[in-house]
């Protein structure tokens, strides 16, 4: 046994000489590390990631290595306010199938049919959802819904392919005219009040990465259209975007986005060109371009500028621009901000904004957290009064002004199965000529939360609304102020199968009748519950 020990040592003695002697002579390739960052943001930063790599182990002969967040600055979307305390339908669902079904008060129903395809690279969806609500008991012609069909094709081998896509929708909003003033209610009769808004939109997309040597491509094609009751189309719109970036380097590009815009028929168009230099590192972004233009009552040359910075290791930015936005007032975009508008002899304005913006960011573990302060100078902003013609509606008019503007974004993570997203807005405007914002709440806060419980089996979602006061003005042409709201909604739903789940909403719990368009008040309390099935 003593000599088994003698030659164990002396062979284990041989080995770690033999494997010395060999680590000089391993060869080292020079490996170069690539990090993919192919998230599909509309306007994100760039992100450089460059990872520091530690001793090569010869041991496992590969890399370890850790690449610190950074955060990416995204676009908040606005928010906003659901009309008649009715949400907007959802988007198209990506299952094969896709059943909902809900019924509540009052004469609440909610249904969605969605059938999808995917093979390969090619994806297509349509979808078909209803909603309606009718509260004529409590007061008179107070009933409405919504009925609407989308549809969608996209096909994409890889990320150098052509891209092409194509959707839209065809949408028929039903509603009465139930101006809450007895006298104006009883001299028209049910019928009269009855209308219908049919609206249709398309749009194709062709996207090609690396068309030429460092040139990419996206061009986009649109059309909507726009009927009120049986009558003839009100406008067809057609719109043709393209936006050609050329990479100069990792870190500059020229981008130039073009726009033509125009209604069929009208006088109504928009040609614009903005296009813009971009630099960007891990510390600094750059653009610095213009916008130029015309539309049927505008001739416009603006500068555009925006500078934004990372410091403190990346977890805090600031940023400002200098931008502007411009925009004709079709009855399209009319008609969807006031569904009550009068319809006759409506004029068409070009929208001008001049926005100088300043702000800071921060990503921290948890939370993301930003604060924004900007100056806004208007020409032409559409507002509401009401019309002195059929006093159910509501004419147009545009001002000019000023508007300062300050708003607070803020996700916070509670949990891993708890988080909080919302935001205030304040605003607070100077008219040249009228003298309030019609209908323009001064400060808004919207917020949402979610938490999933019994092992992700039960979501539970609850929404805040709040608006204060705004101004409006009755038909002797007083100054008067709406009530302010406050409209709280919960919603939770239990996955009792993997594909299938039952659900209970409320919206307004406090039941508020507040008024968004001065004599047409909300629906109060109002909720569903019903069940979600996918396979």
């Amino acid at each position: 046994m003593k000599y088994k020990n003698i030659i164990l040592v002396a062979l284990l003695t041989i080995l770690n000489f033999y494997l010395s002697a060999q680590e000089d002579n391993v060869n080292f390739d020079d490996v170069q590390v690539i990090k993919e960052f192919s998230a599909k943001i509309g306007d994100f930063n760039k992100v450089n990631i460059e990872p520091k790599l530690p001793i090569f182990d010869l041991s496992t002969r590969r890399y370890k290595y850790n690449v610190r967040a950074i955060p990416v600055k995204l676009e908040y979307e606005k928010p906003k306010i659901r009309p008649l305390a009715l949400p907007d339908p959802k988007p198209i669902h990506i299952n094969k199938y896709y059943v909902k079904l809900g019924y509540g008060y009052p004469k609440f129903l909610d249904a969605e049919l969605s059938i999808g395809y995917k093979k390969n690279n090619i994806n297509s969806n349509i979808a078909l959802t209803h909603l309606s609500a009718n509260s004529t008991a409590n007061i008179k012609d107070q009933r409405n819904s919504k009925t609407q069909i989308n549809f969608a094709f996209f096909n994409r081998k890889n990320e150098t392919d052509l891209e092409y896509s194509i959707n839209g929708k065809i949408e028929g909003d039903y509603y009465y005219l139930y101006a809450n003033n007895k006298t104006i209610q009883d001299s028209f009769t049910t019928l009269q009040n009855k209308r219908r808004i049919l609206r249709g939109s398309i749009n194709a997309k062709l996207k090609k990465e690396e068309l030429l040597s460092n040139l990419d491509n996206k061009t986009e094609l649109a059309y909507g259209f726009i009927q009120l009751n049986t009558g003839k189309i009100l406008e067809n719109i057609f719109t043709v975007e393209n936006l050609s970036e050329y990479s100069l380097n990792q870190y500059a590009s020229v981008n130039i986005p073009l726009t033509l815009k125009t209604i069929l028929g009208s006088d109504i168009f928009k040609v614009q060109a903005k296009p813009f230099f971009r630099y960007n590192t891990r510390l600094l972004n750059i653009k610095i371009g213009g916008d130029i233009g015309k539309t049927q009552d505008l001739n416009f040359l603006y500068p555009y500028a925006e500078v934004s910075s990372n410091l403190f290791d990346n977890f805090i930015e600031i940023f400002a621009s200098a931008d502007n936005q411009i925009f004709n007032n079709t009855i399209y975009i009319q008609s969807e901000i006031n569904p009550f508008m009068n319809f006759e002899k409506n004029s068409i304005s070009t929208t001008a904004y001049n926005n100088y913006t300043a702000g800071i960011r921060s990503s921290l573990e948890g939370v993301k957290i930003e604060f924004i302060t900007a100056y806004k100078k208007f020409k032409n902003k559409l507002f509401f009064i009401p019309s002195l013609t059929d006093r159910r509606t509501f004419s147009i008019i545009y001002d000019n002004g000023k508007n300062i503007q300050l708003q607070l974004n803020l996700l916070y993570k509670i949990l891993p199965e708890l988080e909080i997203e919302g935001n205030i807005t304040n605003n607070i405007y100077t008219m040249d000529n009228i003298a309030k914002p019609w209908h323009t709440p001064s400060l808004t806060a919207n917020f949402s939360t979610k938490t999933e419980l019994i092992n992700k089996k039960l979501l539970i979602k609850g929404g805040l609304f709040f608006a204060s006061q705004s101004w409006f003005m009755d038909f002797d042409g007083n100054k008067k102020k709406l009530s302010s709201y406050f409209d709280l909604s919960a919603k939770a739903s239990y996955k009792f199968l993997e594909k299938s789940s039952i659900f209970i909403e409320v919206n307004n719990i406090f039941s508020q009748k507040y008024q968004k368009w001065y004599q047409y008040p909300n629906y109060g309390i109002n909720g569903l519950a019903g069940m979600e099935i996918r396979f």
